[in-house]
């Protein structure tokens, strides 16, 4: 079987909750071990020439072409998620890749307990993380498990957004109030 050609999102500094900057290989380990697979790890953080990481367009760049590449998108979202894996989420579904998000449960983004103004909402699922992932897993073994059906998961594709916000205007849009009150004059 081939090695699957993988890109995992996620914090790229030392004080990230993994302590470290270069946690990928490790991780990456952690996945072969429970799932017998092989990867080929399209790290972000280990391109070579260093001196671009002052170049914010050409990390940029050098992101989105790695992706494109990839057969899969891995997006862990610790509670310290950095903007740029919430991008890559995008970036991928527009490469029409695959997107896995592993959101740790209890965490902020997966079964939670969220506060929005008054309300208290428990069992919380992150609705960008939802939405826009393809799948969502909450630890390691489920994304291995979920790497071994790699096949059986179909990318949403940037269409998603288009999809969203049409169903928003049907299916929504006359039950908020707020919203239509903005709108009401377009």
């Amino acid at each position: 079987m081939k090695p699957i050609k993988i890109y995992v999102a996620g914090k790229v500094s030392n004080d990230s909750v993994f302590g470290t900057h270069d946690w990928r290989d490790k991780f990456l380990d952690s996945i072969t071990a429970l799932s017998g697979l092989k990867f080929i790890n399209y790290d972000p953080v280990k391109k070579k020439d260093i001196t671009g990481a002052h170049d914010p367009y050409r990390v940029f760049g050098g992101d989105l072409f790695l992706i494109s590449k990839v057969d899969v998108v891995v997006v862990y979202f610790s509670d310290d998620v950095s903007v740029g894996a919430s991008q890559e989420v995008l970036v991928g579904q527009y490469f029409n890749k695959p997107i896995i998000g592993l959101a740790p449960k209890g965490g902020k983004f997966n079964g939670g307990i969220k506060k929005v103004g008054r309300h208290t909402i428990k069992n919380y699922h992150h609705p960008f993380v939802f939405g826009t992932c393809d799948l969502v897993v909450g630890d390691i073994e489920e994304l291995a498990e979920a790497l071994k059906n790699l096949h059986k998961i179909k990318a949403k594709g940037i269409h998603l957004i288009k999809e969203a916000t049409d169903t928003f205007e049907k299916e929504h849009l006359k039950k908020d109030a707020y919203v239509s009150e903005l709108i009401k004059n377009e």
